[in-house]
């Protein structure tokens, strides 16, 4: 890349979109991590979803020191829409999100924007890993990717994770943005809504940091919430749904047996993530009943 070309795509405005709710333990972190980048030409949006900590003092002084600081505020109490609004008020023509318990690398936007600057794609999904490393962490790792793996070779719906995700400005606005209704799993139904409009994702092995569920109460509360609504939001109809939950929990109980009977370290965390999600489901079919 020669230097007019360097020259031009540091003249691209990013927004990073950081949506936080009660973060006062990571924020600090998050957002030293993003202010440290090598590509300076970007605007930092923090929407606060409503916090009862310090979450709003620490963005105050945050951005009292630094211009590319800029505070929203959703009182909405929703992933999706914290990160709408965040989107919504971005001004760059790329818009990076992450995760307010996230560390990021210092080349994180330099890398990122790349495939998108020399147009090889409209938007890059990069990986995570774990800030805190103990059996949760490290086995939630191990799934996130192997599901990464799967979805490149399948090119299925599983890719996208807004903790590390960029993805042009028009684009995002042309399907609609993250849907402010959603809860929990707004990146896979942005995924969809993606596929709908024929755009693909470029994945790159840039790595954040990323604080993992690290408890198992904490695994558990994380995949009860997702089996929640990926039923709401998976655009199937009941009877595939009821198929593939029905295989799918065939395959799990076969898997649980495996684990148990060849004493596999697996099985704790297996056990603990997939009763989590299947119960998550259940109690969304229970609800609409």
């Amino acid at each position: 890349m020669n230097e007019r070309t360097n020259r031009k795509i540091s003249k691209i405005e990013v927004s990073v979109v950081i949506p936080v709710f009660n973060g006062e333990k990571t924020l600090k972190q998050c957002l030293n991590s993003v202010l440290n980048q090598t590509y300076k030409n970007y605007e930092v949006i923090i929407v606060d979803n409503s916090s009862t900590d310090r979450t709003k003092e620490i963005i105050k002084k945050f951005e009292q020191k630094d211009k590319k600081i800029k505070y929203f505020f959703e009182s909405r109490r929703a992933r999706g829409a914290a990160r709408y609004k965040g989107e919504i008020n971005s001004q760059g023509e790329i818009v990076l999100m992450t995760d307010s318990d996230c560390i990021v690398p210092d080349n994180w936007i330099e890398e990122m924007i790349k495939p998108i600057t020399s147009k090889q794609c409209i938007a890059v999904q990069g990986m995570l890993k774990p800030a805190i490393r103990n059996y949760w962490t490290r086995q939630y790792q191990k799934e996130k990717e192997r599901i990464i793996r799967d979805r490149l070779t399948d090119r299925k719906i599983g890719l996208l994770d807004t903790a590390n995700f960029a993805i042009k400005k028009d684009v995002l606005k042309e399907i609609g943005y993250s849907n402010p209704n959603i809860m929990v799993g707004h990146d896979t139904e942005l995924e969809f809504r993606l596929k709908n409009y024929n755009h693909n994702i470029m994945f790159k092995d840039i790595q954040v940091f990323h604080h993992h569920p690290n408890t198992m109460l904490k695994t558990g509360g994380k995949f009860f919430e997702r089996g929640k609504w990926n039923e709401k939001i998976t655009p199937v109809n009941k009877i595939e749904k009821s198929l593939f939950v029905c295989s799918n929990t065939l395959r799990f109980i076969g898997g649980l047996v495996f684990y148990l009977v060849t004493f596999n370290k697996d099985f704790l965390y297996y056990l603990v993530s997939g009763t989590a999600w299947r119960l998550g489901i259940l109690w969304t079919r229970i609800k609409n009943i």
